[in-house]
């Protein structure tokens, strides 16, 4: 068993033993089990789950993870279980981003605009994908 936490700015949201976790990386989504190297990556948008259950996973947005053989810290800007998210909210939120995204003028302004409209098209799409359950 390896423990994992998941930390957001509002508190912990998740902490508990599983056999294992499956992470959306930058690198591509990892796997990780008990005794595993030492890892420190940025986290994306997308799926979070334990012991090869996706339906009872999280959505997460940006962040980081730190891996270790026995604890895995998932420090994310937002995690939702899938079935407290609000599709609606995210429509309104990823129209908003491409409006924005379409009236940048620096490049932080894109990049910005760019990351809100990731992350709202994924939670989007991972409600459809799982429903609201």
């Amino acid at each position: 068993m390896i423990r994992v936490e998941v930390v957001t700015p509002k508190g912990i949201v998740f902490s508990n033993d599983v056999t294992s976790v499956n992470i959306p990386t930058v690198e591509g989504e990892i796997g990780v089990l008990e005794k595993h190297m030492y890892l420190m990556t940025l986290l994306k948008p997308g799926l979070l789950y334990f012991d090869g259950k996706q339906e009872n996973g999280f959505a997460v947005t940006y962040g980081f993870v730190d891996v270790t053989p026995t604890k895995v810290i998932v420090l994310a800007e937002e995690a939702y279980p899938i079935g407290s998210i609000d599709p609606g909210r995210e429509k309104e939120l990823f129209d908003e981003a491409v409006k924005k995204l379409a009236t940048a003028t620096t490049v932080e302004e894109y990049e910005e605009y760019l990351r809100q409209m990731e992350r709202a098209r994924t939670l989007l799409e991972l409600v459809e994908r799982f429903g609201n359950l």
